[in-house]
Formats: C-alpha cells, structure tokens, sequence
C-alpha cells in the first residue's frame, strides 16, 4: 500500500501573514539579543564583596560576574544558599580567597582544590602568610593578606591570568585593565605608606574585634592587638575580653575600634572597663553598604587608613 499525500490549499493571504510574522519576529529576536549579554560571556563566580570590585576592575563587562557573601557579612560563618552551590558548579572561573577563609566550602564541593577552574588567590608562594596566634585555628596562616595592598596586587595580577587564560579573545583587554588598575594600587600603597607617619610611634597599636589586620600592620608599621584571632563561634568570651583589658590598660592607646561585619558589644564592654574609646568602625571581610565610604576595595581601604591616622595620632586627652 502506497502512503497516501494530501495537497492542502491554503489562502495567499495567510502565506503572506505567517511570512510576515516570521520576518518581524526574528528580527526582534535578534534585537533582544543585542541588549541582553553575549551568550559566550565567561561566567565568574566570587567568595568576597572586595573581589567582585577587583574582578569588575580588570573585566569590565566582557564577564558574567556573581558574589556570593553579602556585605556586611562575616564570610567565615556564611551559609550557601542553594542557588550558591549552583552558581560554583556551573561558573566557568571560580574565585576565592582561600588559607580557611571560606571554611563552608569544603562542606558544598568535597574536591575543591582539585578543580582546575577553581582559584585561591591567598594561597599564590608570593604572599607570605603570618599564623593565627591562639583559638581554635591556633597555628594555622591568617587568611587577611588582602590588607596589605602589596598583596591585593598579587590578587589582581592572578585576576588577569586567570581571566586571559580561560577567554584568551579578550587577553589583551584585561591585561590593559589590570595595568592601569595596579597602577592605582601602587599609588594607594604610597598614599597609604604616607599618611600612616603622621601617628606617632607610641601610638601605633592598632587594636579591633577581630585580629583581621595582620598584614596590614606588618605592612604599615603598627602593633596588632585583637579581642579573638579569627572570626568563630567562640567570640568575645570572657577570657578573650579579660586578656585584651589588661593589654589596653598597660599600653593605653589612643583609641579602639570595630568591624563593620562583627558584633560591637565585646569592644564596647572593653571600652568601658578601661575608658578608651572606640573610635572607627574599620572595613575587614567586606565592602561597605552603598553610600557609607567603603564601596570598592580602594575606598575601603582609605577609609580604614584615614581613621586609623585620626584616631591614634592624638594623645588622649
């Protein structure tokens, strides 16, 4: 039996309608993709608010670009959402700081410094880590490097690599970028170098919640003192508050300060029992909300800079 073929005849009219439809709505088609993003756009997924500023710095708009911990959120306690876990898996380039900074991660992705797309910025043999010197994670290096700005251009300069290697069309592009953006880190550095000499040497003990400011005061020259070594759950314990009491007592600096991300209430207790007074709130593990002065990792830190130098280069009065 032979498959039998029907010819149906169809109006001159509806050709013309569907021949129309066709041709307007691919050309909105099209029109649709020019606004939105390539599709071939690398997709980049970050740990920190500071690193979305440094990898918008160097990528501009030729990435997709995710952070994952929110501002004002201690990165160390953050809990992945779903969606996170999402986001890493599918991202092409997976960047975050590493040496225990993201302790959530090991909990989401179990062979993740084994992946090749994944990236460590923390962990590159340029940065010299300092330890933790108490607590749970006593011995273990001080996750903070990026307060050094020296280090916060390794950090970039491994941005660039990594984005020219896995969108090698664009290489040129971001290497431009990263230049001229180094360049702007060498001259915060000399700035930052600069305006730390106007606190005296006594008075260079810079003391906070968190001992989160390590390599910048290796770098710049100060004293470090902290209430607990490394954001935990055991935070502002009495012993912890008891140790740095007698240590501002017996040093009695200018001034005290907090994080933006951490619980006030542990160094204001402090400051009542000696009678220093808190006078900053510094940016660590985060940038600042929108409008408060720390919104790129250079504004953040010139802000910690700036009232570091206000606070500590007057004597008490």
């Amino acid at each position: 039996m032979h498959k039998a073929f029907f010819k149906i005849k169809v109006p001159v009219a509806a050709l013309i309608f569907f021949a129309a439809l066709a041709l307007f709505g691919g050309c909105s088609g099209v029109e649709q993709q020019k606004e939105g993003p390539p599709e071939n756009n690398v997709s980049v997924v970050v740990t920190l608010s500071f690193f979305e500023d440094m990898v918008q710095q160097v990528a501009g708009e030729k990435i997709e670009l995710t952070s994952l911990v929110p501002v004002g959120v201690e990165p160390e306690e953050y809990d992945p959402q779903t969606k996170d876990i999402r986001a890493i898996k599918n991202a092409d380039v997976f960047i975050y700081n590493g040496l225990n900074m993201e302790r959530w991660l090991p909990r989401i992705i179990s062979d993740y410094k084994e992946r090749e797309n994944y990236y460590a910025l923390a962990e590159h043999p340029s940065i010299k880590t300092k330890p933790l010197p108490s607590g749970p994670f006593e011995g273990e290096p001080d996750p903070h490097a990026w307060t050094n700005v020296n280090y916060a251009i390794v950090y970039v300069e491994q941005i660039s690599s990594i984005l020219s290697q896995i969108d090698p069309t664009n290489e040129d592009f971001y290497q431009d970028q990263a230049e001229s953006y180094i360049k702007e880190l060498q001259e915060l550095n000399q700035w930052m170098e600069d305006k730390v000499k106007e606190v005296p040497e006594k008075n260079r003990l810079l003391i906070t919640s968190e001992l989160c400011f390590q390599y910048f005061a290796e770098a710049y020259g100060f004293e470090h003192e902290a209430i607990w070594p490394i954001n935990a759950p055991e935070e502002g314990t009495p012993s912890q508050i008891i140790r740095l009491v007698e240590v501002v007592k017996e040093k009695d600096p200018p001034a005290l300060f907090v994080e933006n991300q951490v619980d006030h209430r542990p160094m204001e207790r402090v400051s009542r029992e000696t009678g220093v007074p808190i006078k900053g709130v510094l940016y660590s593990d985060s940038l600042s909300a929108p409008g408060e002065g720390g919104e790129t990792y250079i504004d953040m830190m010139k802000s910690n800079a700036r009232q570091i130098v206000e606070a500590l280069k007057e004597e008490r009065g």
